[in-house]
């Protein structure tokens, strides 16, 4: 039943990320969501939140990235997020790299 904290925030390849600020009412250009862990990695793919740890996703889908990727540590659906890959640090303490 652990709670996460995403920090989502304009795709920062957007020619206008004002926009998507007042589309989901972000304060300082954030928004803040909290989300189950069980949940999160379904929620970051059905709203196409890039999940890279640069931002490389490219497409007209994605318009929010992570900001926090930090507070995915230990949610196990996260594979599913788009453009989620494990750093070499998370895979060693999590026993799979």
């Amino acid at each position: 039943n652990r709670i996460v904290e995403l920090e989502i925030v304009p795709h920062p390849s957007l020619k206008h990320p004002k926009t998507i600020e007042t589309d989901y009412a972000m304060k300082n250009g954030v928004l803040n969501v909290n989300v189950r862990a069980a949940v999160a990695g379904y929620v970051l793919r059905r709203w196409n939140v890039d999940c890279s740890e640069d931002h490389s996703l490219e497409g007209p889908e994605y318009h929010l990235w992570l900001k926090n990727r930090q507070a995915l540590y230990g949610v196990e659906n996260i594979i599913i997020a788009p453009g989620y890959q494990a750093t070499a640090e998370i895979k060693q303490n999590s026993g799979t790299g």
